[in-house]
């Protein structure tokens, strides 16, 4: 079944959505590419990686792994899934040491969207990056899941901003709910920034 936005930015030059989908992919029409993050080593065996690289039959993964490793913020571009999406890039947000930063993400996202586009790709769907941001031992507490939650809602926005023209559409996949509501506070900042703008140039 198809997905609808739950929000929709829309800027001058770009189009953001944000798609809700509780750990799975969903069905989104008119999407180029997936983007996913992944360390130095481009090892998808977590969260929405491991998705991809299933939804794949592990095609991306076995491709990957001829080139491992890259540079915290670069990114690799390869297979798609079937019926869904014509390419997988990864992006790699960590470092050799599993550390990550607002800089490297950004970096990574932006090295992406601007492989992908060079491929012909005009539309990608970004997953939430938290689950993969997040330690994983079990006593995390839920106010420590929604603060990373919502500083990764900031950083991914912020980066594909920073793609520019590079992407003319982004979907934001957010497979955990309860991450829905920061996405939507950044989206509407965002549109309220723009909104300024365009008064002060009017």
């Amino acid at each position: 079944m198809l997905v609808l936005p739950r929000y929709r930015a829309t800027l001058h030059d770009l189009t953001i959505e944000l798609i809700v989908s509780q750990r799975k992919l969903p069905l989104i029409a008119s999407a180029d590419a997936l983007i996913v993050p992944v360390g130095t080593d481009l090892k998808m065996v977590f969260g929405v990686a491991k998705m991809a690289r299933d939804r794949g039959a592990d095609i991306i993964q076995v491709e990957a792994s001829r080139v491992a490793p890259l540079q915290p913020g670069d990114a690799f571009i390869g297979t798609g899934a079937r019926y869904r999406y014509k390419y997988t890039a990864l992006a790699v947000i960590f470092d050799e040491s599993k550390r990550t930063s607002a800089e490297i993400i950004t970096k990574a996202v932006t090295t992406a969207v601007s492989k992908l586009r060079e491929v012909g790709a005009r539309s990608v769907i970004i997953a939430d990056m938290t689950e993969n941001l997040l330690a994983q031992p079990t006593w995390i507490t839920q106010e420590q899941r929604r603060k990373t939650a919502a500083i990764t809602a900031k950083i991914m926005v912020d980066a594909i901003v920073a793609c520019g023209k590079n992407a003319k559409t982004v979907k934001i996949w957010c497979s955990e709910p309860d991450n829905a509501q920061f996405f939507v506070e950044e989206l509407k900042g965002l549109h309220e920034r723009e909104r300024r703008a365009d008064v002060v140039h009017a």
